[in-house]
């Protein structure tokens, strides 16, 4: 990873390098699928007090099919947002290279967005990186890994029964939960049992 590449510190490197891994065939149209009667626009702000001449704002389509505009970030954990699109591919980039995980407050210093911006940025792009339709784990033969855990406030003298609750030695029950957490060719589930 190269951070001083044009595309985590250019705006439209970054939006050149999204469309051209969205749209290999050539632009398509998200709302309605078209491709055909597409053509490029240049969107332009409104005018106001502070910015009377507002500047041109490039990488904006417009469908002649159903007539609506979009972007490379309709439709994506992108939209809506008015964090620039180079910082989105540098945090998206920084979340999936790293091995151990990185806090929001990482990010925040990285790449000089607010800290909130940070969190919502990671619970974005955490939530494009879940599965939607999990099949079962371990099906033809494949191995499963399991193990549990008890999860929660730390509590003094914990002792396990042999049907595998926590309890106190004064016999009063930990307020911990049993976790167990399934590990299946490098596709991981958890769940409170």
């Amino acid at each position: 990873m190269n951070l001083t590449d044009k595309i985590y510190n250019d705006e439209t490197a970054a939006r050149k390098h999204l469309e051209g891994i969205r749209w290999v065939d050539g632009v398509a149209c998200p709302h309605c699928g078209g491709v055909d009667n597409i053509k490029p626009t240049v969107m332009k702000n409104k005018p106001t007090a502070k910015n009377p001449n507002p500047k041109p704002v490039k990488g904006y389509y417009h469908c002649g099919d159903c007539r609506k505009r979009f972007t490379v970030r309709t439709g994506t954990v992108y939209e809506r947002s008015h964090i620039p699109l180079h910082k989105w591919v540098l945090a998206t980039h920084l979340l999936c290279a790293s091995k151990k995980g990185m806090s929001a407050h990482q990010l925040h210093r990285m790449i000089g967005v607010t800290y909130k911006s940070a969190w919502f940025m990671f619970h974005r792009i955490r939530e494009a990186m879940m599965d939607g339709n999990p099949g079962p784990m371990g099906g033809n033969g494949k191995s499963v890994q399991a193990d549990e855990t008890y999860f929660g406030n730390k509590a003094e003298k914990v002792t396990v029964k042999t049907d595998g609750t926590p309890f106190l030695k004064s016999g009063k029950a930990a307020n911990k939960r049993a976790v167990v957490g399934l590990v299946s060719e490098g596709k991981a589930r958890m769940f409170h049992v």
